[in-house]
């Protein structure tokens, strides 16, 4: 029985029958959601890097298919009505996509027993043909009420805008929702288009009201701020759960943005509730809510459950994500580049170094398409060189191991001159020193004589042409940097604080990588000064 007063449990449990026996034509559900798994399948360390026994041991390791069974099991095992849901993007961060695209997704879905799933921008990363193959794949609907497929010869038919379900004799209603900018943050092709939410949803809300349907929960991948814009402006929904922006609601969590629901109020008075379970499989949305008798909702409750080492994995899940992990053994062995100069990490830390300019310049590659000029990386995040040779996709992740994406945004010149005094702030400290920039479509000259904050001599930047000319602090410019970044990672707080016009969630950094090490091969590379230490 679920509990949405903070009472005892016994008494909690009581007043909850009470309730329902008088209130006869009550509904209680319990939604189950993620969001942004980003094929994070196998369990990981507290950086997104693959865990190994030896992190296993010490309780290091969280996520992964084989703890979020567990976790939906307890949640099952305590009866009543549940919907399982995903927001979108289960595809594209690690070998699992890289090497199954969508099949080992889909079948930990199947076998997690989903109920719906809206898209995100990454399941069009492989094309439509590649998305087509997982949603036939799947044992439940694939819902996009803005997304239109029906000129794609693979798509077309596959797609819902809503679907609906019964519980108790009582109707919910499910509407999807896609990005509107996949088109520019991934490959739909010329045939799959994009709406803004609002006119789909009152669609769908009109045709489900039609058909006696008042409970109505959006599943979305518009990302938070959307999903905000989207309750304030159409009346009649109840439920937003959302994904994309890879944020967490939660009650007792440090790294939460806001309360689990964020409720926020519609235009004809009614409340609508927003629930998000951050990325990468970390947690498990649960919310639990109680429709009356005209399908509003009476009461909600919800708080996700943290899927770290004292969850448990399920044996029989677990072999099955060691059954698709024993072939990326192999598959890592994959020439992606060469190099006929040493990628050195050694200096990453207080100076330009070669690892840190592949990974820069990739970051900037990935981001021309969002108008980045300049790109900027903490030098912790590169964990290794590359010796001169052939280069494997075994190398690229032992170089880049965590499983960063694509951020691109607008700062002030005076703001990502605070940014560079912030990088360097640490120099010739014992730690702190991971945040120490390597930059791409950007020079600086650092002083670390000086006092920190005040340490930053000279910056010139480039322009779309790579034309540089010094740092304008009243400009605007477009940067490049990976999410971790962007959340306040290595405490670069200014990202999320001051960016404007942010393109969320881009491709994987390794992808990038080996991308640009492709594109650049046989490279040979040598210092430019970018990052100068005066003297």
């Amino acid at each position: 029985m679920l509990l949405f007063k903070r009472v005892g449990p016994f008494v909690g449990m009581l007043l909850l029958v009470a309730a329902t026996a008088l209130a006869g034509d009550d509904l209680t559900l319990t939604i189950l959601h993620t969001n942004d798994i980003h094929a994070h399948l196998a369990s990981f360390d507290e950086f997104g890097a693959f865990c190994d026994k030896a992190k296993d041991a010490a309780g290091k390791c969280q996520g992964g298919a084989a703890r979020l069974a567990t976790a939906v099991a307890r949640q099952r095992a305590k009866g009543g009505n549940i919907l399982l849901l995903d927001a979108g993007d289960q595809f594209q961060g690690t070998l699992f996509f890289t090497k199954y695209k969508g099949e080992a997704s889909a079948f930990f879905m199947n076998r997690l027993g989903y109920d719906a799933m809206t898209l995100g921008n990454h399941e069009f990363d492989d094309g439509p043909a590649t998305l087509a193959n997982f949603i036939r794949s799947l044992k439940f609907p694939m819902l996009g009420a803005n997304v239109d497929v029906t000129a794609s010869p693979d798509l077309k038919g596959l797609i819902a805008p809503y679907n609906v379900r019964e519980f108790d004799g009582k109707k919910v209603g499910i509407i999807g929702l896609g990005q509107p900018k996949t088109a520019q943050m991934s490959s739909p092709g010329p045939n799959v288009t994009f709406a803004a939410a609002a006119g789909p949803v009152k669609k769908a809300l009109a045709a489900l009201k039609a058909q006696g349907v008042s409970s109505i929960i959006v599943l979305s991948h518009l990302g938070l701020t959307g999903d905000k814009k989207l309750a304030a402006a159409v009346p009649g929904i109840d439920i937003i759960v959302g994904g994309h922006s890879h944020v967490l609601l939660a009650n007792d969590a440090p790294e939460a943005v806001g309360p689990c629901p964020l409720v926020i109020d519609g235009p004809d008075g009614g409340k609508t509730r927003i629930v998000t379970a951050g990325s990468w499989g970390r947690y498990l949305g649960v919310a639990h809510a109680s429709f009356d008798a005209d399908g509003q909702i009476a009461s909600f409750d919800g708080n996700p459950v943290r899927l770290d080492a004292a969850m448990p994995e399920d044996p029989a899940t677990l072999a099955e994500v060691d059954r698709f992990a024993k072939p990326l053994d192999a598959f890592r062995a994959t020439v992606i580049g060469q190099t006929d100069t040493p990628l050195g990490a050694a200096m990453c830390r207080q100076e330009e170094c070669a690892a840190g300019d592949v990974l820069a310049e990739a970051l900037l590659a990935g981001g021309r398409r969002f108008g980045a000029t300049i790109a900027l990386a903490n030098g912790g995040s590169i964990r290794a060189g590359i010796a001169p040779g052939t280069i494997t996709l075994g190398d690229a992740l032992t170089a880049y191991p965590f499983a960063n994406t694509l951020i691109v945004l607008t700062l002030t010149g005076a703001e990502l001159k605070a940014a560079l005094e912030h990088g360097v702030a640490n120099v010739g400290a014992t730690d702190g020193t991971g945040r120490f920039p390597q930059v791409a479509g950007l020079t600086y000259t650092y002083n670390p004589a000086n006092p920190a904050g005040s340490r930053i001599v000279a910056i010139a930047t480039a322009d779309a042409n790579g034309t540089f000319s010094p740092l304008n602090p009243a400009a605007d410019y477009r940067l490049a940097i990976s999410d971790f970044l962007f959340r306040g990672g290595d405490g670069y707080t200014m990202f999320h604080k001051n960016g404007r016009d942010v393109e969320n969630d881009g491709p994987a950094t390794v992808d990038l990588v080996a991308s640009w090490l492709g594109t650049h091969s046989p490279l040979h590379l040598e210092l430019d000064g970018r990052i100068a230490v005066a003297k």
